[in-house]
Order: C-alpha cells, then sequence, then structure tokens
C-alpha cells in the first residue's frame, strides 16, 4: 500500500470515528436527565453500611453477617469434637453472583442419620432428599435471583447436629472497600445501597474504569424499585472508546418508597472505582413547629419523673387496666401523652446515661458517666441558673456511675436497699416512691424564694420488688389461684429456672407488677400537689417517663437487660405544663434522645439543632420526613445486641460474645443472632422474617443503618472498672448482681 493510501485510510478511520463519539454524546445527551438542583445525598455517608456480597466455599456460624452463613433455627452445642449446630427447621443464607447452579454440601456430627430433609431456596421447593454423611443437595440457582438466598432445611426425623456447610464450585470471590466517598470493586461481588426515595430524584456520580482491564471483565449498576424490576441501568466493559471516566446520571423515577443501587463486578482483574454516587433533588424539609402556648420565661420548676420499668401497656391512656393511673391519664389529658415513645437501651444506666447527654451509648452502656461523654442535662440547667437536685432509688442513678454530675443535691437515704433491705425488719411494703418524693419536696422547701430548680426524682416502680400495699396487692390479684409473690428472689428464682410457674403464677405475677405501679401512680398525685405549693403549675414542666420497660414472661423471661423486644423498649413519656403546651396525643415516634432535647427547648436552653455526636430532636419541632429509623442497644451484654425499627419492620443483630448469640441471659431463650418482625401483623414478635423476602427493599435500608450504627460505635471500649462493695450490695438488693 502507498504511503498515500495509508494516509487516505486513516483519515476516513478517524472521521468514522468522530462521527460516532458525536452520535453517541447527541443520543447521550438527549436522553439524560436534568440534573436537581441543590445538594446531594451520598450514597456512602457512614449512616449506611453497604451490603458486600461475595461468594465463598464455607458457610459462616452464627453471627456473622455476610453471605454464606448458618441464619435461624440453630442452636449451639458443645460437644467432645468440638461445637456443632443443632436444628431441625432452620435456615442458611448463600450468596448467588452468578446464574449458575449450585451443590450445598452438610456434614453431620451424629450417626447414623435417618428421614429426609425438605429443602426450599429462595422460597420455591428444591425437593426432598434421604438423609447422607456427607449430604449433597443440589440448588437451582440459576434460576433464582442474584444476590442473597434463603435455604430453608426442614429434618422431618427431628433435630440433626451440623459440624459443618460449604458451597461446591463457588465463584472465586471479589472485593469491595469504602474509600472516602468513592467505593473500589473488583472481582465477582456485589454491593447493594438502599435508600429511600421521595421521587423525582436523580442518581449521580461517576465510575472510574480499571487502567489496565482484562477481558471478560464488566461492571454494572442497576437501580432496582421495590417490584424488583430495573429501572435504570448502567454497565461498562473494556473498550478502546471506553477509556476515562465515565460519567452517571439516572431518574429514579416518580413515587415515593425504596431504591437499590447494586453495584456488580465480573471477571478476575484490576479494580474499578465508583465515585461520588448519590442522589440529587427530592429532598425533605424540615416540618413545621407543633403548635404550643406563646412563649414564655422558662418554667421556675422543671420535674422529671422516672418510673423505673415502666412498659407502655400499663397506664390506662395508652390501654392499660381501667383505672389502674387516673394520675398519669389526667396528664395525659392536659398535657402532650406521646403514644410511640421508646427507650434507648432495656436497662437503667445506659437509657439515663443517653438522657443526661444526648448520647446512645453502644459500647460501653455498663460503666462510669465519663466527662468526655458531654455536658449532662444538669450540668446545663444548673449553668442556667436552676439549683438542681437528684432523687433516686437505683444507685445506678447516683455517684456510684458518675450519673450525679451536675446535681449540687443527691438524697443518698433514698436508694431502696438503705431502708428495704438493710433495717432489722423489711418493711410491709415497697413505699420507695413517697420516700423519694418526701425528700424532694424537702429540698425544694429549703430553696430560698425566686429561685428555680430542676428535680431528677426516679423510683423503685414498677420495678422489683413488685410488693405493693393493700388495697392494691389485693384489688390487682383478686380470684387468681396462685401464691407467687413479686419479691427479687422469685424473680431471680423464676430467671434462673429454679421456678416453673403456671399459667395461675404468670397471672398473679402480672398482677403485682401493676399494682405496683398503681401505687406509684397514686403517690405522684401528691407528689403534684405539694409541687403546686411551691411553684404554680403556670410555672412548671413536669416530664413522667420510664427509663425501660419489663419481661412479664412475654418472651419466656423476666426482668430486664438482655432482651430488645417490644415490653423493653415501648415505654410512657407525657409532657405536662398547662400554658405553655396544648393537650395532644402524640403519633409521631420519638425516644430518650429527643426528650432530652424537647426539655432543653421547653426550658429555653436549647434550639433545633444539636451538637455533632448529639442525638435527638426537639419534639416540638418534628421532621416531616417518615420513618426515621429507631436505634437501641444493649449494651451490658458483652458483645452487645442492637435493635433499629421505622415503621412497622423491627430488625434485631444479636451478636453477643462469649455463651452465644441470641435474645435472654446466659446462652439466650431464643438463639437466632439476627430477627427482623413485622408489628403490624405479628405485634407480639413470635414470627422471625430474618432472610425472608417479608421486609422487601425497606427491611434491607434498616438493616445499612443499623449496622452503619454498629460499625461506628466507641472505639475505645472501657476496660472492666468493678464497682465498690457497697455499691455491689446495693445492686444485689434490685437483683442487678447475683
Amino acid at each position: 500500500m502507498s504511503f498515500m493510501s495509508l494516509v487516505s485510510l486513516l483519515r476516513g478511520l478517524f472521521c468514522l470515528r468522530s462521527r460516532f463519539l458525536i452520535l453517541t454524546l447527541f443520543l447521550g445527551c438527549s436522553g439524560a436527565p436534568s440534573i436537581p438542583t441543590g445538594p446531594v445525598r451520598p450514597l456512602l455517608d457512614g449512616d449506611h453500611a453497604p451490603d458486600v456480597l461475595v461468594e465463598r466455599r464455607e458457610i459462616a456460624w452464627p453471627p456473622a453477617l455476610e453471605g454464606g452463613r448458618f441464619l435461624t433455627g440453630w442452636l449451639a452445642e458443645r460437644r467432645l469434637g468440638g461445637r456443632v449446630l443443632i436444628g431441625q427447621a432452620a435456615r442458611l443464607e448463600l450468596v448467588n453472583l452468578e446464574k449458575k447452579d449450585r451443590t450445598l454440601a452438610i456434614d453431620f456430627a451424629d450417626q447414623p442419620l435417618q428421614g429426609k430433609v425438605r429443602v426450599r431456596a429462595g422460597g420455591r421447593d428444591a425437593g426432598t432428599f434421604p438423609l447422607a454423611d456427607p449430604l449433597e443437595i443440589p440448588l437451582p440457582l440459576s434460576t433464582l435471583p442474584l444476590g442473597r438466598v434463603p435455604v430453608d432445611l426442614t429434618f422431618e426425623a427431628g433435630p440433626v447436629a451440623v459440624a459443618a456447610a460449604a458451597i461446591r464450585a463457588p465463584s472465586a470471590a471479589g472485593g469491595a472497600k469504602v474509600e472516602g466517598a468513592d467505593l473500589v470493586q473488583s472481582g465477582a461481588s456485589l454491593v447493594d445501597l438502599v435508600r429511600p426515595v421521595a421521587g423525582g430524584e436523580v442518581l449521580v456520580g461517576s465510575f472510574a474504569p480499571p487502567g489496565s482491564p482484562r477481558s471478560g471483565q464488566s461492571f454494572e449498576l442497576s437501580l432496582e424499585r421495590e417490584d424488583g424490576q430495573v429501572a435504570q441501568r448502567f454497565s461498562w466493559t473494556p473498550g478502546w472508546w471506553r477509556r476515562g471516566r465515565q460519567t452517571i446520571s439516572l431518574p429514579v423515577g416518580k413515587g415515593k418508597g425504596f431504591v437499590r443501587v447494586r453495584l456488580r463486578a465480573s471477571g478476575a482483574g484490576p479494580a474499578g472505582r465508583w465515585q461520588a454516587l448519590g442522589l440529587a433533588g427530592g429532598a425533605v424539609k424540615d416540618g413545621e413547629e407543633r403548635v404550643t402556648e406563646p412563649r414564655k420565661a422558662a418554667p421556675k420548676l422543671i420535674v422529671l419523673y422516672v418510673m423505673d420499668a415502666l412498659r407502655a401497656d400499663r397506664p390506662g391512656y395508652l390501654g392499660g387496666p381501667a383505672g389502674v393511673s387516673p394520675v398519669c391519664d389526667r396528664l395525659a389529658r392536659e398535657g402532650m401523652a406521646f403514644r410511640a415513645h421508646r427507650s434507648v437501651a432495656p436497662d437503667t444506666l445506659p437509657s439515663t446515661k443517653a438522657l443526661f447527654t444526648g448520647r446512645s451509648f453502644v459500647a460501653h452502656g455498663g460503666w462510669k458517666l465519663l466527662p468526655e461523654d458531654g455536658n449532662t442535662l444538669a450540668e446545663l440547667f444548673r449553668a442556667a441558673g436552676y439549683r438542681t437536685g437528684l432523687f433516686s432509688g437505683n444507685p445506678h442513678v447516683g455517684p456510684a456511675f458518675g450519673t450525679d454530675r451536675g446535681f449540687e443535691h443527691v438524697a443518698s437515704d433514698v436508694l431502696i436497699d438503705s431502708y428495704y433491705y438493710g433495717g432489722p425488719v423489711k418493711p410491709p411494703y415497697n413505699d420507695n416512691a413517697a420516700r423519694v418524693q418526701a425528700a424532694a419536696l424537702a429540698w425544694l422547701r429549703s430553696l430560698k424564694p425566686g429561685e428555680k430548680a430542676f428535680l431528677y426524682l426516679h423510683t423503685i416502680h414498677p420495678h422489683n420488688p413488685y410488693e405493693p400495699p393493700e388495697p392494691l396487692r389485693s384489688r390487682f390479684t383478686a380470684g387468681i389461684d396462685s401464691t407467687v409473690d413479686g419479691s427479687t428472689e422469685a424473680l431471680l428464682a423464676i430467671k434462673q429456672k429454679r421456678r416453673v410457674l403456671s399459667p395461675a403464677d404468670v397471672q398473679r405475677l402480672a398482677g403485682l407488677y401493676t399494682a405496683s405501679f398503681a401505687y406509684n401512680d397514686a403517690e405522684l398525685g401528691s407528689f403534684l400537689a405539694g409541687l403546686a405549693a411551691w411553684a404554680p403549675p403556670a410555672e412548671t414542666l413536669v416530664a413522667v417517663t420510664a427509663d425501660h420497660g419489663e419481661e412479664l414472661l412475654d418472651h419466656g423471661g423476666v426482668l430486664h437487660g438482655y432482651t430488645l423486644y417490644e415490653e423493653m423498649l415501648r415505654i410512657p413519656l407525657i409532657l405536662w405544663a398547662p400554658g405553655r403546651l396544648l393537650p395532644a396525643a402524640v403519633e409521631t415516634p420519638s425516644d430518650t434522645l429527643d426528650l432530652r432535647a424537647t426539655l432543653l427547648d421547653l426550658a429555653g436552653l436549647g434550639t433545633p439543632q444539636t451538637p455533632q455526636g448529639i442525638g435527638g430532636r426537639s419534639l416540638l419541632r418534628p421532621r416531616r420526613e417518615e420513618g426515621e429509623p429507631r436505634l437501641a442497644a444493649a449494651s451490658n451484654v458483652k458483645g452487645g445486641i442492637y435493635t433499629a425499627t421505622s415503621g412497622h419492620l423491627k430488625l434485631i443483630w444479636a451478636p453477643r460474645t462469649g455463651l452465644g448469640w441470641g435474645l435472654g441471659e446466659g446462652v439466650g431463650r431464643s438463639h437466632d443472632p439476627e430477627y427482623l418482625f413485622n408489628l403490624v401483623k405479628d405485634p407480639k414478635e413470635t414470627v422471625n422474617l430474618a432472610g425472608s423476602a417479608g421486609g422487601g427493599l425497606e427491611a434491607a435500608w434498616l438493616r445499612s443503618r443499623l449496622l452503619a450504627w454498629v460499625q461506628r460505635r466507641d472505639a475505645g471500649e472501657e476496660p472492666d472498672q468493678p464497682v465498690d462493695r457497697e455499691t455491689r450490695d446495693k445492686l444485689r438488693a434490685l437483683g442487678y448482681v447475683n
């Protein structure tokens, strides 16, 4: 070929390529959505944990988070040969990254094996197989969607002991990691990012492909709505015309709901980088301030009244027994009654620390409140000119745990053990409320005229011992054929399974608990009358709430601290401030952190914005956005138990350490590492939907929020700090120490 012919050929190719690029640019621009103005919500924001899935051969034991794991229906047991998992109707969860069938192999610890196992994969029947060791089960993963796949096993002859399980011929595991606002991905891997949307948003960002890609590599971003259909797609494969950074702009579509952004990498080779992915537009603005009376000067008297271990189903205004709480019911009618209020912990110390500081303690909730934990409510009120007094029957709220910080007066003589257990003769009933209130009123009367005061009262009611006075005891236990008592000793015997209860025993125990609350309610009426003599109601703010709930055999246990079921977390909240707050029954979800922010707001000490790291928002200024999850943790359990609730869905992750995963004290009463409940269809939390399709994208979003919260927990977990002997004796009197 002559030189001129070669030049002509190259010129022609260049023109053809130029026309192709121009056409591509024209088509791309003509179909590209206009990007809304305003802020972009990044997908990698630290508040959501990406769900990173790769295929591995071994099925991981609980409490593993990744796919390829034993999930629900398994109980760990120690044998001479090591630990095994026992199950009859149980679930595995596998990862499916390619449209390819797999074989599940299971090794058993017991011989001989009898019977058959029925298998379902992804909700579809996969067959029934006679047991053998090893058992090989063909799984039709090629017909199932990509991602997490539940595999349900039902062993027809009874429970079996499983030593291990594995997948034959998995894909070579790739990987993905977050680097700032970017996600770096390679190999066979899949990353899911789920978000709520208002409709009209645009997914924006870019993709930086590998500099030296290999043949067979590919990267794909798909945008899915709740029906599982792919609404938008971006894909990249190697080619000389697709080098350099690729811009992404995909509309999510109309309509409110959830979207899943799925990032998939295939083929061995260097990593690609997804850069600054986010949702533009559709931002939800804050709501209007609640209707209140015109702003006035700060109240002269602010009272935070906490009843220990009061669950939400006992006060009458929340559906409790008739006539049990006339005082609380009146305050609820005259003030703001929050009907969806929750604690951030199932025991006193972490919930009180959160209430005082605005921080949830998910790692070191079992020890002292430290200076670096931030200013307490009492410190803020004291700095604003309030005299501050602490009156608590529970030693967790006092000097032994640093929760007295900011209180100038601490009434140590009202701790329940100092008179109830310490004297030569035990009193006939638990009268802690009367003693706490008397000490608080006496201190108020000692103040100079014109002074302002902040009081924190914490009564041991209906907290154990459930020993109310007559006639309340007989009123709420009449006609029950049982003699069980509500003493701490009796409750510990039940908790440790040294005593088995009949249905009548369970009924009587609940009656004693209810009567204990009724006693406190009556005492509260007397206390309010005493307050009126010191400050008129128009200058008074009273908040009535609880620190957590209580188990009454709802899920097989008593007392509190080791589960995160609804009986533990749902608690009452009433704000009573005549002339400041209009009566209202509020259905908006709220929690302990919100109460703190609201008290400061009502006193003129807070704003709608909170400092970095401080949770909660004034309930006078709620957000318009729906579904913001409520988070809680059982931090006194080694390894922790964590939960997130939004709307009708509730997720619990119970990794724990030491004795094993699950809910309940010791080795636990429920042995699943993860739980998903539909609180509308299953309000008693009896059907665990974890791993099923029961929650859809909303459940995946809730899981990402919960795991991100846990991963951000305090990195420096405190070492064990044994309390002094005197404090241990006080805690033992209340059943905290065996």
